[in-house]
């Protein structure tokens, strides 16, 4: 059984759930504002796209702190 963030997307959506990704790492050292609307896009997400989005984030914070 494949875990969920293992759920095929394409290339696109890949993309943009990392730039999103990318955004929340930036507005969580910038603007309270920006992180509530970044989070309300998650919220929205399926699970699958935010499983992915989760291991985008982990993967960008871990980034930031190099």
């Amino acid at each position: 059984m494949k875990p969920q963030h293992d759920v095929e997307l394409t290339e696109k959506q890949k993309e943009e759930i990392d730039e999103i990704a990318l955004q929340r790492i930036r507005a969580m050292n910038s603007d309270e504002f920006l992180c509530q609307d970044i989070d309300k896009k998650i919220h929205a997400m399926g699970e699958s796209v935010k499983a992915y989005f989760k291991t985008r984030l982990t993967f960008h914070t871990k980034a930031s702190k190099k």
